[in-house]
């Protein structure tokens, strides 16, 4: 299992809620979820900033996460990111240890 942990920065407050409602809009979130592999795919909001927004996803391995960029609502994705001058800025974990 994979985790990629997805923090997106935006301008403002503003251009946060408007991209975010654009991603909803896209329904990019419930393809990727329905994609082979995937474990889990879940935007939240960081508490203490009005500019960030976090993406977990969790895929089965690396792989599906690789076919999941080539999908075409991934693309969508990558040009409302664009659209938005969202920074990105992504940290993989491989390995998960519960205690």
């Amino acid at each position: 299992m994979t985790n990629f942990y997805v923090t997106y920065t935006l301008a403002d407050p503003e251009t946060r809620e408007a991209y975010i409602k654009e991603v909803l809009a896209s329904g990019v979130i419930e393809k990727s979820r329905a994609e082979d592999g995937c474990i889990r795919y879940e935007y939240f909001y960081p508490v203490g900033s009005d500019t960030t927004l976090f993406l977990w996803e969790q895929w089965e391995s690396r792989e599906h996460q690789k076919v999941h960029c080539q999908t075409e609502h991934f693309a969508v994705l990558t040009g409302i990111k664009e659209k938005f001058d969202a920074v990105t800025e992504i940290l993989i974990e491989d390995q998960v240890i519960q205690e």
